[in-house]
């Protein structure tokens, strides 16, 4: 019998990396590429764009002309605030 390989899905979630120690938590004040920042969040470049114009997606920081950054702390905060948590109200 030969191995199946991952589902993409799963592929996607190993290569996050594993934070299981306080010495291996994320510098939260780091900025981060709009590409790693949509990645994090699971949007494409485009649809965090379009989140960002209609205001619902994290704060971005100007890092020059044409680059984008976003902190590592507000793409956290956004993606606490967007979970929902078993038998909450909406």
């Amino acid at each position: 019998m030969g191995t199946k390989k991952p589902h993409k899905q799963a592929r996607r979630i190993a290569s996050l990396p594993a934070i299981t120690t306080p010495e291996r938590l994320p510098n939260l004040d780091r900025v981060v590429s709009e590409a790693q920042a949509a990645k994090i969040i699971g949007y494409s470049k485009d649809t965090l764009r379009r989140q960002f114009r209609a205001g619902s997606a994290p704060s971005r920081v100007r890092l020059s002309g044409r680059r984008i950054g976003y902190r590592l702390s507000d793409i956290y905060a956004f993606l606490e605030a967007h979970t929902q948590k078993p038998g909450a109200m909406a």
